[in-house]
């Protein structure tokens, strides 16, 4: 089954994005940046979904992490933020990440979500 790793602190939103996410995949959900780097060694997800704000370690510090580590390298990432142009400053243009802002539109989540799920899976057949 596919997963996502959500990376989010605001226990509502993350409630809203696991039910939002569920019936389509696997969700896991930690609150803390540092958390993510144990999520993802434990089990390496299909998309990461990253907030800037975050206790431990930052979005954009989970972000240079996850992106120098050849184990973790072609996960896409979705930051899902308040503060969308300052995620935009670590976008990939070769479009594994994408930047929404919040509040968002559960349903705009979910497209996006697939459309960059589907985007992988190309990518992954065509390597």
């Amino acid at each position: 089954m596919t997963s996502v790793l959500i990376a989010e602190d605001d226990p509502a939103i993350a409630t809203l994005l696991g039910a939002a996410l569920g019936d389509r995949l696997s969700a896991h959900v930690v609150a803390n940046g540092a958390l993510v780097l144990d999520a993802l060694a434990a089990n390496r997800p299909d998309l990461l979904i990253l907030d800037l704000s975050l206790p431990g370690l930052s979005g954009l510090d989970v972000f240079d992490l996850v992106r120098n580590d050849p184990a973790w390298v072609g996960i896409p990432v979705l930051f899902l933020t308040a503060d969308p142009e300052r995620a935009r400053s670590a976008f990939d243009p070769a479009g594994a990440c994408h930047v929404m802002g919040k509040p968002f539109d559960v349903d705009e989540l979910v497209a996006t979500v697939e459309r960059m799920l589907r985007a992988s899976a190309r990518a992954k057949v065509a390597a």
